[in-house]
């Protein structure tokens, strides 16, 4: 059987996430596994020129980190966002990540769920998996971050895959391969 690849887009530090980073690896041990930690990358932020979209299609101006990431995004079967958790949303980090995806849409529309949205530029169907640590995650920031993910696979025209939720030492292993699997 081909193996699946599986990129890995982390903000994981010294002091929180590698525990997760560790537990991911595990888990896609056998497939083909990309990690990019883009607390550790030189990212530029998104400047919302458009020329990605426009004048360069899937290309953009800029020449950093994302030129890496995009490529294995669009090659990708199952993308993963590891996150700390900051009031129901992404970090910095990996939400500039995020915000450099506009090469992934062409500038014509369709409906998607009943809404209007962009086109993928790139056909293949991948699942997004997104997990988020944190020492304390409360019910609203949960709820809020559920429902940006959703929105985020909408955009990246992606399978949506429940969002894990980690506290310190917890099982990550476990939470991943029980909301993945439901994903098979």
């Amino acid at each position: 059987m081909d193996k699946i690849k599986v990129v890995l887009i982390s903000d994981a530090d010294e002091t929180g996430g590698r525990y997760a980073e560790k537990e991911i690896c595990d888990f896609f041990a056998g497939e083909e596994l990309t990690i990019f930690n883009c607390s550790d990358m030189r990212i530029e932020y998104c400047i919302g020129c458009f020329n990605c979209r426009y004048k360069t299609p899937g290309k953009c101006i800029y020449s950093d980190g994302m030129n890496e990431i995009l490529q294995a995004m669009v090659n990708a079967d199952t993308i993963i966002l590891l996150s700390k958790m900051e009031f129901g949303c992404y970090s910095p980090a990996v939400k500039r990540v995020l915000d450099r995806t506009i090469p992934f849409e062409t500038p014509f529309l369709r409906t998607a769920y009943g809404e209007t949205h962009l086109s993928p530029r790139y056909p293949k169907k991948r699942k997004l998996l997104t997990i988020a640590y944190a020492e304390e995650i409360d019910r609203e920031e949960a709820v809020i971050f559920t429902r940006l993910t959703r929105r985020n696979a909408v955009n990246l025209d992606a399978e949506w895959i429940k969002p894990v939720f980690l506290r310190d030492a917890e099982d990550a292993g476990n939470k991943i391969r029980r909301v993945y699997g439901e994903s098979e």
